[in-house]
């Protein structure tokens, strides 16, 4: 653009210079004519000086010797001036045809000033003289006569000149007003394309930043301009839309922002430097049960912070040294109730004013997940220490239930000794379900499942607790109940706390209702239960009921309404279904009773009989096993039991015994068919190790996991570490005597 600019300008004054220069030509040339014209008039002057000098010497020469006649110095003055005008004549005249006129005049002259001369001194007879008188006379009229004849033709060099100058005035007038004209109009040609090409484009972004001013923000403008304005405008179009899409951007991230505030589940405050409230959030109003009217008309110093250490004013202006300070706090609400909260303030200048950012967070939950959090803590320890009681007392009991067990097949059932044993042997499995209690706690491990049988169990266990107390149990239980794949220890556990606390709840007596179904759950009933089958069981009590403010939180380690209770009881029972993949709940009315729900999965298959899972019968065998345990008593004790079921049995006390006496056998072409192999073993080589050696050498190795710690995860999934069968302790004769004839067999 710049260039066209210039490039204009330069035409305009190239054509003025052009102008210019023709106009001085042309009136150099008319001044060259005038002066030629001034030098014509000048002869002409000279031409008539000559002739009247001529003339005045024609008439001196007529009338010599009259009255009228001259004297003759003055004819002799005259005859000199006009020698000078011819001589003056031709000191001027240049052109070959005027020179050789002049010259002749000139001739003319001496001939004439000859004549006068002769005339003059001439002193012969008058008629001589009369007769050089008329010789001068007729030189002089031919004198007068040429320069008529030069004058004439001067006055025709002249017409023409003065006519050639007049047309070359003209001309030059015609040139320099076409020159103006021309130049106007290309003067105005240049103004209209510096409107088009200048004032055009500024007047569009004018109106462009018109629309953007009142706020049109994207505003462009269609213009189509070239080379800079072009760039300029689409440099200007760029900007405006990227200033909307910013300004998009900020009002988007704003309204995030102003989402953020609002929804979040912190309470925010901003309080100006002079402690007043000026903006807060609905979470804020929710925490503190002040509306947001309310809350700006009051200051910081007017919501109460029980627990920290300066007062409000003090806890400001530490905050803004600080610039930023975290502090919890038991705030106050409207109705007087106290809320655990974490404040994290900052202090930020914004539009010139100092201001205080105040988010406040709700961290009752938290400080009651970290109460809980050690409880649990406390809870795992109770676990560890539980665990290593359970262990030893499942030996114990091993050892007791399996002494009992031959002595009663070694009498007849009429014998009394026989009933003495029987109820021994009860007493015994009564204090293994108190170690499978104690196992609850322990840290770790899965269910022992097994196919179980609920309805003897539901019967058995619930019996056991309501023994000597007056309250009974009604059971609905179809006798097409599907069986349950469960631990049967933790379930009865399960069973013997929830009818416990029905009891409790029914001190004046009462009846608990035990009613259990097959249901079928599809995805999503349920939560969150999976799709498939299971047994539905619902123990149903008639005594005081929960509050409904209790109901959520029963289930809560260490929480219970009863002054002797621990807490634990709902706890371990929730526990317990949880890791079955089943589903414990409760429904309660105040005054009306309380319905505990259990789902258990469930397998369609025939369920064993009742009498079958009260005497079991032992499966007798043939072969030679391999016992491996750290307790002597116990290796004897399951010695006697294999003996028993028609095996022979070797004793090992720990793992790297029982590898050696196992590879010494195999080699000696007398392998065991089994091992039996304890899962812990302090000091020495224990279960999970020598099942890994033993495999190493045999991958057919058939071996039996054997633990006290019957919630270890290696008894729960004994398939995934290599061995063949578990066999939690303490176990009976028919028990090992089925687990043998199991894995044998198959």
């Amino acid at each position: 653009m710049k260039k066209k600019i210039l490039l204009l300008f330069l035409s305009l004054f190239l054509l003025f210079l052009a102008g210019v220069i023709t106009n001085l030509y042309l009136i150099s040339q008319t001044i060259n004519n005038l002066d030629y014209l001034v030098a014509l008039h000048k002869v002409e002057i000279i031409r008539q000086e000559l002739v009247i000098n001529v003339q005045t010497v024609q008439a001196n020469l007529y009338t010599t010797g009259t009255s009228f006649g001259k004297e003759l110095d003055v004819i002799a003055d005259n005859v000199l001036k006009l020698d000078n005008r011819v001589r003056s004549c031709g000191s001027c005249h240049h052109a070959p045809p005027v020179a050789r006129s002049i010259k002749e005049l000139q001739q003319l002259t001496e001939q004439y000033k000859d004549a006068l001369s002769y005339f003059i001194t001439s002193t012969a007879d008058p008629q001589r003289i009369k007769r050089l008188q008329v010789v001068a006379a007729d030189i002089g009229d031919t004198i007068i006569a040429k320069s008529q004849q030069m004058a004439l033709t001067a006055n025709k060099s002249l017409r023409k000149k003065t006519i050639a100058a007049s047309e070359k005035v003209k001309k030059s007038k015609w040139i320099l007003v076409v020159t103006l004209a021309f130049s106007f109009l290309i003067a105005l040609a240049i103004a209209i394309y510096l409107i088009r090409s200048i004032t055009q484009p500024v007047s569009e972004l004018l109106m462009a930043t018109r629309r953007i001013k009142a706020g049109e923000l994207g505003a462009t403008s269609s213009y189509q301009g070239q080379h800079e304005f072009k760039e300029l405008i689409e440099s200007f179009n760029d900007m405006s839309l990227t200033l909307k899409e910013t300004n998009e951007k900020i009002l988007a991230q704003m309204t995030r922002n102003q989402t953020i505030l609002q929804t979040s589940t912190d309470g925010f405050a901003l309080i100006g430097e002079d402690g007043h409230i000026v903006d807060t959030n609905p979470s804020l109003c929710t925490m503190t049960g002040y509306t947001k009217e309310e809350l700006v008309q009051m200051k910081f110093a007017d919501i109460e912070l029980l627990e920290s250490q300066l007062d409000p004013a003090d806890l400001l202006e530490r905050i803004k040294e600080a610039r930023s300070l975290v502090f919890q706090a038991d705030q106050k609400t409207k109705d007087g109730t106290l809320v655990a909260v974490e404040i994290s303030a900052s202090f930020a200048e914004m539009e010139g004013r100092g201001n205080f950012f105040c988010f406040i967070r709700d961290i009752t939950d938290r400080k009651k997940m970290g109460a809980e959090r050690l409880r649990v803590q406390k809870l795992e320890s109770i676990g560890v220490l539980a665990g290593g009681i359970a262990h030893d007392f499942n030996n114990l009991l091993t050892g007791i239930l399996g002494h009992i067990d031959l002595a009663m097949r070694n009498l007849d059932p009429d014998d009394k000794i026989w009933g003495w044993l029987e109820n021994a042997k009860k007493a015994s499995v009564r204090a293994q379900d108190l170690t499978q209690q104690l196992l609850t706690f322990s840290k770790g491990g899965k269910p022992v499942k097994q196919l179980v049988p609920i309805a003897p169990l539901l019967k058995e266990s619930t019996s056991f607790v309501l023994s000597g107390s007056n309250v009974r149990c009604d059971y609905q239980l179809p006798e097409d109940l599907w069986p349950i794949e469960a631990d049967k220890g933790q379930i009865s556990q399960v069973i013997q706390n929830i009818t416990l606390n029905g009891a409790q709840a029914m001190p004046k007596g009462g009846t608990i209702t035990v009613r259990a179904e097959n249901v079928t759950v599809e995805k999503g009933e349920l939560p969150p239960l999976r799709k498939g089958e299971y047994v539905k069981i619902e123990f149903i009590d008639a005594g005081t009921g929960i509050e409904k403010k209790y109901i959520e939180k029963i289930f809560d380690p260490y929480f219970t309404t009863k002054q002797d209770g621990n807490g634990l009881g709902l706890t371990i029972c929730h526990s317990i279904i949880s890791k079955h993949n089943g589903r414990l709940v409760v429904e309660s009315e105040l005054g009306a009773g309380t319905t505990f729900t259990i789902y258990i999965p469930a397998l369609k298959e025939e369920s064993p009989s009742e009498n079958a899972a009260d005497r079991p019968t032992e499966i007798l065998g043939t072969g030679r096993i391999l016992v491996m345990d750290d307790e002597d008593q116990l290796r004897e004790i399951v010695a006697e039991m294999l003996k028993y079921l028609g095996y022979k049995a070797d004793l090992a006390a720990d793992g790297a015994e029982a590898v050696a006496l196992y590879i010494k056998a195999k080699e000696a072409g007398k392998p065991y068919d089994a091992v039996i192999i304890d899962l812990t073993i302090p000091g020495g080589m224990g279960g999970k190790e020598a099942i890994e050696k033993l495999r190493q050498y045999d991958p057919q190795v058939k071996a039996i996991v054997s633990s006290g710690y019957s919630n270890d995860p290696i008894m729960a999934e004994y398939r995934k570490y290599g061995f063949s069968g578990v066999a939690a302790k303490p176990f009976e004769i028919a028990d090992l005597g089925k687990i043998l004839h199991d894995i044998l067999d198959h």
